[in-house]
Parts: structure tokens; C-alpha cells; sequence
């Protein structure tokens, strides 16, 4: 297989940021004057029907930049304070870009924060600048205002805190923060464009106009102090990613005179959608925004529908006015592509990271599920792409989908724990669909009750259902409206039990699915987005025979080839990764929110990169894989001192993989001390496999880690012993009625799963051998097999189990109070969680590979017609390890 290349053709990507820009935009036939970005639209493609995955500064932002949904995060604040901490296991955007050959640049409001080094990812861009702001007015007076409005609400927590919401000063553009960034965004466009040693002297001072005031004085001399690239990072013959994030037309309406002048203020008038949907949560539908009452000359004892005519047309007048000042800044941006010649080799994207309501439902600001706050403005032009001038898709889309998007427009591999899925089948052709209904959601409180309101955009429809406690159970309120016929959404279609049970339907599953991580190739197992969560793709020990079966369907099989491919994308650039040993596990029996657990968790997640390793190793042989390998192994076995703990020491199972596939390649020094500390995890779990009266999952585990250092150091007597506690499990543990021991103590099909895969992992090594021991039935009835076989309904979708009601076990209580979502009391039981118990299971019972295809490729795959052989990288190392390969 070729390598993977950090290829220095591939695309350049500007990646623009706008906030609370809703589509009032020319281009999107609407008042805004924007010619600059109208001229973006016309060579690239517009998305008629983008929606953001909450109507929020933070959630949105963070949403977007993970690739994953605030439902999976629990993300959903405007400040998603710690959000780093909180999701130190997930590769953001800008993260995978530069780990894959990018060099990654930042300024302004990418994420929420716009400085502050976690904030704004600071760990994973080659450069981030700090651009801040002492207010946002220029004018002295405005200034003066904002300071005294804070004073006084400190003291009083009553009446305005901010500065007046609109301010038209006749300034130059960079007397204004936005201003000074577009300034710096041009300079760092000019240096990337010639990538020369030291910048040219017209780009040493950031101002391109003159400074005539003291505000553009002071950030002019800010912007020069940050506008450098290192000449080192110049130097490097990389892609760059360049992300711009612009904060106008946000809050309060400030920009300079002549953009106002564009507009004639009489010529604004309300909207004509005043009223909500019958049936709809006035709570829900925030009518009395407190956002834009923080400003000093907005009534805070008033409905926005007793506000004056002057009030709202000056408000509707400061939003355009700041749509165009944005619209020039972009203006600029693309000018310098063109001059510099970068345009013919770089993607531009541009997006809102929500809507806004300008009067619309009788209120302002954003918030809510309504359709006019959740569709965002989505431009993606990719100059490799020939595309009609103009051209425009009404595809549903998700703005979760634009780092999907770019990965795969950049040759990048996706990480497995996106959410979201490519658009680059859109920018094709524009008539494909990925999706049949966009899904965002909003947190409200509604009477004494707190609910997320979950809402779904079809071709047609817009629904929501907002669920109390986020149970899809305790439904508060629910409303459809037809927007092909209302499009400002103010009705709601009479009852129509079968249009609502299809509604309902579809919302429900759109939020099952959110509640998890994707699992979008061969390499996507089960990767949790939880904080202080981490799971391991699957890998087993193969012999000479099984490896040499794997590597030979993967030459001349095309689905098997497909699967590696893939394997191969995710590895690759793991190749040379440096060791993360840690010393000390602290893990189990910790919320995982407790900082020792998420700091051990960013050590240990290096054993999911180990066991993507081992699977290419397996697939192909390849040397610089075996020589990471081996590396990881030394440093690990080095560092670590087993204490038998089996939860945390189950996570070093793809390090005991590697080294038995490796052991041979090892130095004879190296090698004794790598047995040595083998050794000693089989001695501290061989006892416990022996006397332990704990049988439940924990239980299982030690019994494979004893497995594994049998397998390893070639001790029969560890084998044995394993076998005889998978026995000893099964009596113990599993009843004759499918159920376990797990399920009954903890309430949790979860548990139930997670038990049995470990002892089928063992009964594969046994062969022949093993498959008897899936079988074998204890006294009392129970089996693996049969608990297998309970679970299947379950994995269907046929049957569903409200998870952790009747636990016994007070660290689940914890984990929920703790507002850990896996562990909250009376969450469904997710079919997919069934699918890596499946994939072991299908190695015994062939008949099972149709729920393995039922997990992975949905319904429309159950009657097996033209069904994949190997749905996932697990089914393909079962059919290389059957026992009955041999026979073929």
C-alpha cells in the first residue's frame, strides 16, 4: 500500500467565521448589502438549508470544531467554560489538520473565547493571535457610558450593564477590533503567499490606513505586536489552514459611519411573523430577550413589543450596517487571495455559527429551536470544483458536517469520532442529500420544568419536541409547522396522529444518535466523547497462520481491501508518535469529571493509537509500524508498575497485543524486561482469576489479561486457568435466562455487554476449543451463548431498557449526578452499543453477522441482499482467525 503523504499540493483552507449572522444576505436574496460575499457565493456554492446544531455562541462553536453534537458533549452554554478539560480526549478541526500535514493559523472568534490559551485550543494551532478589546465603543462618551452602566449593576444587579447598543462613528474600519483583524488576516495572507523568510516592510505595521484616533491608535499598536509568522513556520512547505473569525454583526451594533450610510433608516420595517406557533412554550420561545437588555438604552422593564419605532428600525439598521462592515473585511480577504495568487489553490468557507431573530416572533437575538435562529448561512468554494456561477443547493445540512467536510476535501483522515458527515458528495452535485432532516437543539426551562428542546428540519417540516430532563419519555410540549406554506413560522398543523408519529419518530432516533459517537469506518469503535471516557478499537493476538490468511484477503478481496485502506489512513500518521507513559493509573472507581482521571485518561488514550497501530501491523506488515510499536511497548512496560487493578490494567490490552505479535523483533535485553513485566501482570491476576468471588465484567477482564500473558510467555497453566475462569464466570454470572449478574446488580445492558466480550476474546484463541467453551452451559443453565442471544432484541431495536434505574452500585449514582450522560438514570439503552458484543459473537454463530450489518449499515441492509462480507474490521479478522479457515 502507498504510504499516506502530507502532500504540499493539497488545498490551502480560509476559514471564515461570522457571528450571529443569520442569511441576510444579498446573495441569499435578502436587504444586506454584500457584494463581497454575494461574489464568494457566485464562484463557489450556497447552502439554501445550513442549520447549526444549537443557537448559541459556545455550544455552536465547539459543536462545529469537535465534530460533535451538544446532545454527546453536554456543551450547551454560550461560555462551554473548560470545554478543553472537559473533552481532552477529542481532536478538534484545527488539530487533525495540523497532525496531518497543515500548518494551522488562528485569530478572532473561532471558538467562543477569543483569547486565553485552553479556550481557544491554544495547544493544537502552530499559531493562535490574541487580538483583545478593551470595550466595544470607540466614541468616548459610549465609553464613558459602558463604564458607569458596569459600575452601577455590580453594585445593584439591576438595570443595564453595558454600553448603548448601537454606536455610527465616522472612524476608519480598524477603530474597531473586527477591523484590525481583517488588517492582520490580509498580512498573514501576503506571508503565507510567498512564503519569504522575513515579511516585506509595508507588513511590519498592521494599519493599512491611517490611525487618526486614540482607540485606532491602541489596537493598531496591539495588532503590530502580534502580526508575525515565525520564519521557521514560513519556511515549511505546508498547506496552511487560516481561520478568521469575525464578530459582527453580534451585539451591540457598532461599526463605523459609512456603512450605515448605505441604508436609509425608514426604509426598515418589522417583520410581518409577529406571533409563535399555537401550542408553542412562550418560555421556550424567550420573548423577552435578555441578551440585547444588558445595552444602556434598551428598556429592561419592556417587552420588545412595546419598544418604539425608533428602537427597532435603529436596531434593524446597526444589524445590516455591521453585516456590511463584516462583508468588507471578507472583501479584503479575498482580494489578497487573489493578489497573492493563493485562490487557485485554496478552499473558502464561510459560515454563521447560528441565526438571528430581527423582531421575528415579536423578540431579538437567537436561543431558541424556530427556524429563523438555527438556519445559518453556509458558502464552501473549492477551486478544484468547476461549478455553474451561482450555483445552489437546497440539501440539508449541518454545520457539524464542515469538519467531516474538509478532512475529506483535504485528504485528511476523518477521526472516528465525527458526528457529522461529508458534504463533498453536495459540492458534486448539488441535487445529492445526505440527510433527510437537519437536528439541533435548545435547553429551556418551561414552567418548573428543565428540558432540552430537540427539533428537526425535513423537507417541509420543522418539529420539536422539548423532553423534561432531557427523558424522551417526559414530552412538556411538542409543535409541527409546515414551512412550505409558513415559512415564518407561526402556526402549527392540526393533529395528524400518523404526520406526528412519523415526526416523533424521526426526532427520537435523530437523538439517539447524537447521544453517540459515530462509528464511520474500520477503525471507528465506540470512540466516547464523554469527559473522563475512552474506548479502544478491538484487536487480537493472531498466529503466523492468521496473519498470513488477514494479508492475503486484504490483497485480493476488495471489501477486505477497502477495510484496510481505511486502517491504513488512521495509522499512518500515527507512525513515530511519542511514547505517553504514565506511572500511576487513576481511573477506576473515579467520577470522570475528577482531574486525576481526565489527566490519565490523555495518557492512556494512547493505547487506542497503539491498537490502530497493531491492526496495520497485522494488515500489512509494515515496518515503520513495528519500529513505533516496539518503541511504545519499551516505554510503557518501563514506566508503569502493575498492581493488578483490572480495570485499569484492561486498558493495556493492545500493548500486550503488540508485544506478543512483536516479542521475537525485540532486543534479548529489552525483551527479558518486558517478560518481567508481563510476568508480573500475570501473577497478580492469575490469583485473583482463581479466588476473586467478584464475578462480573471486572472479573472477565482479569481473566483475559491472564489469557494474554499466557499466550505471551507460553505458560499452559495461565491458558488453562483462564479457560476454567470463563467457566467459573459463567456459572457465577450468567443465568439461564439469557440475563447476568451485571444486568440484575447495576440495571445495565451497558454492563451486560461490556462482561461478555473479554471471555468470547478468549474462547477465539481456544479454536476448536473455544467454540465449545461459547457454548458451554453451566449447572444452572447459563451460557454465553445464551447471554449473547438475550442482548440480540435489544441490539434490533426490537426491545428497549431504561439503563442505571436500580443500580446498587454507588459510583453509577455518582457518574450521574455528576451530569455524566452514559450513566444518567433511565437513558435508553443504545443498539449500537451492542455492536462490538455482536462482532465477537458472529465468530460462533455466523447467523449473527445480520445484526453486525443491522448496527453498522442500518434496516435497508436486514434482508441481506448484496450484504458486505465484512461490514466491520472485526468481522474480517474473524473470518482470518476461524478455526475452520485452515479447511478453505
Amino acid at each position: 500500500m502507498p504510504a499516506f503523504a502530507f502532500a504540499a499540493d493539497r488545498p490551502n483552507i480560509l476559514f471564515i467565521a461570522v457571528d450571529d449572522l443569520r442569511p441576510e444576505l444579498g446573495c441569499y436574496g435578502n436587504k444586506a448589502i454584500t457584494p463581497n460575499i454575494d461574489r464568494l457565493a457566485a464562484s463557489g456554492i450556497r447552502f439554501d438549508r445550513a442549520y447549526c446544531n444549537q443557537a448559541v455562541c459556545g455550544a455552536s462553536r465547539v459543536s462545529l470544531m469537535t465534530g460533535l453534537y451538544p446532545e454527546s458533549t453536554g456543551l450547551r452554554s454560550y461560555h462551554v467554560k473548560d470545554w478543553r478539560k472537559k473533552l481532552a480526549g477529542v481532536t478538534t478541526l484545527n488539530q487533525q489538520l495540523r497532525n496531518h500535514g497543515y500548518l494551522t493559523v488562528g485569530l478572532g472568534k473561532i471558538y467562543h473565547e477569543r483569547v486565553g490559551h485552553d479556550a481557544v485550543d491554544g495547544d493544537n494551532w502552530d499559531r493562535w493571535f490574541d487580538l483583545s478589546h478593551e470595550t466595544h465603543w470607540v466614541d468616548p462618551e459610549n465609553i464613558e457610558t459602558h463604564y458607569r452602566n458596569d459600575r452601577a449593576y455590580k453594585q445593584t444587579a439591576k438595570g443595564p450593564k453595558r454600553g448603548p447598543v448601537t454606536e455610527s462613528v465616522d472612524v476608519a474600519d480598524h477603530a474597531y477590533i473586527d477591523g484590525q483583524r481583517a488588517n492582520l488576516a490580509v498580512k498573514l495572507l501576503k506571508q503565507l503567499g510567498r512564503r519569504a523568510a522575513a515579511p516585506a516592510a509595508d507588513e511590519v505595521s498592521s494599519a493599512d490606513e491611517p490611525t487618526t484616533n486614540a482607540a485606532e491608535k491602541r489596537f493598531a499598536s496591539l495588532s503590530a505586536a502580534n502580526g508575525m509568522l515565525d520564519a521557521k513556520l514560513l519556511a515549511k512547505d505546508k498547506p496552511f489552514f487560516l481561520a478568521v473569525g469575525f464578530t459582527k454583526p453580534h451585539l451591540p451594533f457598532n461599526a463605523p459611519k459609512k456603512y450605515w450610510d448605505l441604508y436609509q433608516r425608514t426604509n426598515f420595517q418589522m417583520p410581518p411573523n409577529k406571533g409563535i406557533p399555537p401550542g408553542y412554550p412562550s418560555e421556550a420561545a424567550k420573548l423577552n430577550p435578555g441578551e440585547i437588555k444588558h445595552y444602556g438604552d434598551v428598556p429592561t422593564d419592556e417587552a420588545p413589543t412595546q419598544w418604539d419605532t425608533e428602537l427597532n428600525q435603529r436596531l434593524l439598521h446597526g444589524y445590516h450596517a455591521c453585516v456590511s462592515y463584516t462583508d468588507a473585511h471578507i472583501g479584503r480577504l479575498l482580494d489578497t487571495l487573489d493578489d497573492s495568487g493563493l485562490a487557485d489553490n485554496t478552499i473558502v468557507v464561510l459560515w454563521g455559527d447560528h441565526g438571528w431573530k430581527l423582531g421575528d416572533h415579536s423578540s431579538w437575538c437567537k436561543h431558541t429551536n424556530f427556524e429563523v435562529d438555527t438556519r445559518v448561512p453556509l458558502i464552501i468554494r473549492h477551486p478544484g470544483i468547476d461549478l455553474k456561477r451561482g450555483t445552489t443547493t437546497s440539501s440539508l445540512v449541518e454545520l457539524i458536517d464542515v469538519y467531516p467536510t474538509l478532512c475529506d476535501l483535504a485528504g485528511v483522515p476523518f477521526p472516528t469520532h465525527l458526528q457529522g458527515r461529508s458534504l463533498v458528495p453536495v459540492l458534486h452535485d448539488p441535487s445529492a442529500e445526505i440527510r433527510d432532516t437537519a437536528y439541533s437543539s435548545y435547553p429551556s426551562s418551561i414552567g418548573k420544568a428543565t428540558t432540552i428542546g430537540h427539533s428537526i428540519r425535513t423537507a417541509t417540516h420543522r418539529y420539536t419536541q422539548w423532553w423534561k430532563d432531557n427523558n424522551p419519555d417526559s414530552v412538556v410540549a411538542s409543535v409541527a409547522t409546515d414551512l412550505s406554506a409558513d415559512p415564518g413560522e407561526t402556526s402549527a398543523v392540526a393533529d395528524d396522529d400518523r404526520m406526528q408519529q412519523n415526526l416523533s419518530a424521526q426526532l427520537r432516533s435523530r437523538v439517539m444518535a447524537a447521544r453517540k459517537s459515530s462509528r464511520r469506518s474500520a477503525t471507528s469503535d465506540d470512540q466516547k466523547s464523554e469527559v473522563g471516557e475512552f474506548s479502544i478499537p478491538d484487536v487480537s493476538p493472531l498466529d503466523e497462520g492468521q496473519l498470513a490468511r488477514l494479508r492475503k484477503l486484504v490483497k485480493s478481496d476488495t471489501e477486505a481491501a477497502a477495510l484496510a485502506k481505511s486502517v491504513q489512513l488512521h495509522a499512518v500518521p500515527l507512525i513515530g508518535i511519542a511514547p505517553r507513559p504514565i506511572a500511576v493509573i487513576q481511573y477506576e472507581g473515579l467520577v470522570n469529571t475528577d482531574p486525576r482521571r481526565i489527566e490519565t485518561v490523555a495518557h492512556l488514550n494512547q493505547m487506542s493509537e497503539i491498537a490502530v497501530l497493531v491492526r496495520y501491523w497485522q494488515a500489512t506488515g509494515d515496518e515503520d509500524a513495528a519500529k513505533t510499536l516496539r518503541r511504545l511497548v519499551a516505554a510503557w512496560s518501563e514506566t508503569y508498575e502493575p498492581t493488578g487493578n483490572d480495570v485499569n490494567e484492561n486498558k493495556f490490552y493492545p500493548l500486550l497485543v503488540a508485544y506478543h505479535a512483536l516479542r521475537e523483533s525485540f532486543g534479548e535485553s529489552q525483551r527479558q524486561r518486558v517478560d518481567a513485566w508481563v510476568q508480573r501482570i500475570g501473577q497478580l491476576h492469575e490469583k485473583h482469576v482463581a479466588t476473586s468471588d467478584h464475578l462480573t465484567n471486572r472479573y472477565s477482564k482479569s481473566v483475559r489479561l491472564l489469557a494474554m500473558a499466557g499466550q505471551i510467555l507460553d505458560r499452559d497453566d495461565w491458558i488453562d486457568s483462564a479457560k476454567e475462569g470463563v467457566k467459573r464466570f459463567v456459572r457465577k454470572s450468567l443465568y439461564a435466562d439469557g440475563s447476568s449478574r451485571d444486568l440484575n446488580h447495576r440495571d445495565s445492558l451497558t454492563y451486560h455487554g461490556s462482561s461478555l466480550k473479554p471471555p468470547m476474546e478468549l474462547a477465539m484463541l481456544a479454536g476448536a476449543e473455544g467454540v465449545a467453551l461459547y457454548s458451554w452451559t453451566s449447572p444452572a443453565g447459563g451460557s454465553l451463548k445464551k447471554s449473547v442471544d438475550f442482548l440480540v432484541p435489544y441490539a434490533m431495536g426490537e426491545k428497549t431498557h431504561a439503563e442505571w434505574v436500580h443500580t446498587k452500585v454507588d459510583l453509577d449514582r455518582r457518574r450521574a449526578a455528576a451530569g455524566i450522560e452514559k450513566y444518567r438514570t433511565g437513558r435508553l439503552y443504545e443498539p449500537t452499543d451492542a455492536l462490538g458484543v455482536m462482532e465477537y459473537a458472529s465468530y460462533f454463530d455466523p447467523d449473527l453477522i445480520r445484526v453486525v450489518r443491522h448496527l453498522v449499515n442500518g434496516p435497508a441492509m436486514d434482508d441481506g441482499a448484496a450484504a458486505d462480507r465484512f461490514p466491520t474490521w472485526r468481522t474480517l479478522v474473524n473470518a482470518a482467525a476461524s478455526h475452520q479457515a485452515n479447511e478453505q
